[in-house]
Formats: structure tokens, sequence, C-alpha cells
């Protein structure tokens, strides 16, 4: 399973969250196999137009299996971090991914 522009987040200079993905949409129970998520920043979601340097780093995926009154619920998570530097910016992102090949 491949995706874009998945969600809309937004990070501080410095900051970092953890963002659950589930297949709910999908179907509880079905597993969609291994699957990576790479924060893509908007910078152009603002106004003014910023200028600067956006840095962001996914990492730390996890897939959850809960299983709860027979059923199965799957949910891929990844920490982003807006990577600390001075001078550099918040922004908005969205995630893009997709299962290992």
């Amino acid at each position: 399973m491949a995706f874009n522009h998945l969600g809309h987040y937004w990070l501080a200079n410095g900051a970092n969250m953890w963002i659950i993905y589930t297949n709910a949409p999908y179907g509880v129970g079905i597993d969609e196999g291994a699957q990576w998520m790479q924060a893509n920043p908007e910078p152009f979601d603002t106004f003014p137009t910023p200028s600067g340097t956006i840095q962001l780093e996914s990492g730390r995926f996890q897939k959850r299996a809960v299983y709860e009154n027979g059923g199965l619920e799957i949910s891929y998570n990844v920490l982003v971090e807006n990577t600390k530097s001075p001078g550099w910016l918040p922004t908005f992102f969205d995630l893009d991914g997709g299962g290992n090949t």
C-alpha cells in the first residue's frame, strides 16, 4: 500500500510528535504489511511564504497489533522531528510512504 499527502500536521523548530496511522478506513483487521512513512514539508502552506531551512526527520517506525474482543486493529507509528537549528523554520507537513518491496 502506498500513500501520499496523508494528514496535515504542524511542528515548531525543535519539536517532535508521534503520528499513528490506522487502517480503520480500509477495514479492521487488514494488515498492510511492513510500512514506512516520511514527513513531507509543506512550506508554502503559510502566508507569507517563508524563506529559510526546514529539516524533518522521520524514524522509530512501529507496527502495533491490538487484539480485542475477537477483533484485530493494526496501526503504523512514526516519530517526526523538526530538527532544531538556529534560524530554521516551523512548518506544516504531511506523510508520504508505502510498503517495503
